[in-house]
């Protein structure tokens, strides 16, 4: 049996929340949630091709705060949900959303590795609540 070298993933800000996407059933799928005080956070979408030890990636903007906890759809692998903290006149609100990513999220996640986070593209809001 031969030994494959790690496979490693590099974020630019910090994560604490990552989720498998089990409504993807052709690719071995992760959802990475950043956390950022100062810019915008990120979803990553990362691809694990276990063939070739491979990871392709595509980054999507988290415009509405930092993220505590993401979730990705059992059933509709364009559908996801997060948990986040955003800062409003010097107040933290915890608020939770359900997004739809948006169309042709995957037509660039196999080309090169660095190409989606110069443009990366904004999710859709389906459902949000931000009730105390």
């Amino acid at each position: 049996m031969e030994d494959d070298a790690p496979v490693i993933y590099g974020l630019e800000f910090q994560a604490r929340a990552l989720s498998a996407q089990t409504a993807e059933t052709d690719a071995i799928r992760f959802l990475v949630g950043t956390q950022s005080l100062k810019f915008d956070n990120q979803i990553h979408i990362i691809d694990f091709d276990d063939e070739n030890n491979i990871i392709n990636k595509n980054v999507l903007l988290h415009q509405a705060g930092e993220i505590w906890h993401i979730g990705a759809s059992p059933a509709n692998k364009a559908v996801l949900s997060t948990c986040y903290n955003k800062t409003n006149d010097s107040k933290v609100m915890s608020c939770a959303a359900v997004w739809q990513m948006p169309s042709g999220w995957e037509t660039g996640s196999h080309e090169s590795a660095d190409d989606s986070s110069h443009n990366p593209q904004t999710l859709e809001l389906l459902f949000l609540d931000s009730s105390p």
